[in-house]
């Protein structure tokens, strides 16, 4: 498919724009209720599950677990992304029990609704070297008002972090002890994690999850997301300053949001590597110079990478001057795709706007891997790029601009 040269003015959209609801608010959305309540037939289930326990100790607990794998079924099923729950129905909804979405599998953690300070969870869960759960979900039941509550998730390569810190207390009946501080990850975070992770990124340790450092979760992208607004009136401190990228320097914000700078572009070569986040966009470049697509020599950019916050993502921008018109104006493009091995789920959205709207919407097609966008203004005029989730939820950024002597 043959895409339109750079010579459109004032934006340039490299695939044909496509119509998205505006939003006041730059944050993670949350795409659904977190509580929900029960139907008739769950709760019939949930009762004839725990009468199959022949312990009557722990017809309770069953009951409970029972209540909150109905729950979780449903609160997955409830938005416009339907994640089904896959499970035997016939089956004794034990502690061991675990639950498949796509191919991820879960454990249910459930709570009465008088809640402990910790948890127990099987060792085989986090052990088992091939029946292990990915995700671990915390869910507390109001039986009294037929509800279940998806508190939070924790991940296995979280929960190996702990494990060789040597944070969790093994029982002698094959057990964890966990604290529920340990599920950090909200449920916006889970339904990110099952729409748009590959279920081996939380299968074992990283770097990122290695005993001295924990990743953050999605959600801590979020509260720094909401202490910027799309104001273009806002202090610079609260600006992104790509200009600054021309003389190789980050300023404070972007360097607190983990952007890091891009060496000069190389010549393209066919035959280069792509190990690099630099060698991996000088790749896209070569595969998108036969389109009319060229980057200046004197261009400059950043790049952050989104597996931070457990996202498969990397995000470049790369900014240049046009002296040639008057007022002088500037040059900004995006590229949003994949880290090596991953690939972009199809329903991910890449939006650029400016003070008085949508300039660019993009989504994934079958031609290219990444999603690109370029914008032009003058000097005074700010962008801000939004990648919305398939589940509806948002990662936002500051605005950028540029003020190469700021």
């Amino acid at each position: 498919m043959m895409l339109p040269s750079f010579a459109a003015h004032p934006f340039i959209s490299l695939r044909p724009m496509s119509p998205i609801a505006e939003s006041a608010e730059f944050e993670f959305e949350p795409s659904r209720a977190t509580t929900v309540t029960l139907s008739t037939a769950a709760i019939d289930w949930a009762v004839r599950a725990c009468q199959q326990d022949p312990n009557e100790a722990q017809q309770w607990p069953t009951f409970l677990r029972a209540m909150a794998v109905q729950g979780l079924q449903a609160w997955l099923e409830s938005g416009a992304g339907d994640l089904p729950l896959h499970y035997d129905p016939n089956g004794l909804p034990t502690p061991a029990s675990l639950y498949r979405v796509n191919d991820f599998r879960l454990a249910i953690v459930a709570q009465g609704s008088l809640s402990d300070d910790v948890v127990t969870i099987p060792k085989s869960s986090l052990d088992d070297a091939t029946h292990f759960a990915h995700l671990y979900i915390l869910a507390e039941v109001h039986e009294e008002a037929d509800q279940v509550t998806i508190l939070a998730g924790l991940r296995r390569d979280h929960l190996f972090a702990h494990q060789h810190r040597g944070d969790l207390i093994q029982k002698a009946d094959g057990t964890y002890i966990v604290p529920v501080a340990y599920f950090e990850s909200s449920p916006e975070d889970i339904l990110l994690y099952l729409t748009c992770l590959n279920p081996d990124q939380l299968a074992a340790p990283s770097p990122a999850t290695a005993p001295t450092q924990t990743a953050p979760s999605p959600s801590v992208l979020s509260q720094t997301g909401q202490l910027f607004q799309s104001d273009p009136t806002q202090p610079m401190d609260r600006l992104i300053n790509a200009g600054r990228w021309l003389r190789d320097q980050l300023d404070t914000v972007a360097d607190g949001l983990a952007w890091n700078l891009l060496p000069p572009l190389a010549p393209a070569h066919a035959m280069m590597s792509v190990s690099t986040p630099a060698e991996q966009l000088e790749a896209v470049l070569r595969q998108l110079a036969p389109q009319g697509v060229t980057i200046p020599s004197t261009a400059r950019g950043a790049y952050t990478d989104l597996q931070r916050v457990g996202l498969p993502f990397r995000l470049y921008a790369l900014t240049w001057t046009l002296f040639d018109s008057s007022p002088p104006e500037w040059s900004l493009i995006f590229f949003l795709g994949p880290v090596p091995g991953e690939q972009l789920p199809p329903e991910l959205r890449l939006v650029v706007r400016d003070a008085g709207g949508i300039l660019v919407s993009q989504t994934p097609g079958p031609d290219l891997s990444y999603l690109y966008a370029q914008v032009i203004g003058t000097w005074d005029e700010q962008f801000t790029v939004t990648i919305e989730m398939p589940n509806g939820s948002t990662l936002n950024w500051p605005p950028f601009a540029f003020q190469p002597e700021a």
